[in-house]
């Protein structure tokens, strides 16, 4: 997994020194995906993240999913 924490690494430096980037939201989102590849039970998987879904009610019906502020 040392190749995984080494994208980790630069992505986290990136958003460190570049918080106002066009390109933090997809720098944080590959973060989050790597982060959950390594630790699945610590993170939401990549779907549920990047769609809002809350942990635990995938299977919800959407109209009943609150609004996310």
């Amino acid at each position: 997994m040392g190749f995984i924490q080494r994208e980790l690494d630069r992505i986290a430096d990136a958003l460190r020194r570049h918080p106002d980037a066009g390109k933090y939201d997809c720098l944080y989102a590959a973060q989050q995906a790597l982060s959950w590849a390594i630790e699945p039970s610590g993170f939401a998987a990549p779907y549920d993240s990047i769609m809002g879904i809350r942990e635990g009610s995938e299977d919800c019906p959407v109209s009943i999913h609150p609004a996310s502020s």
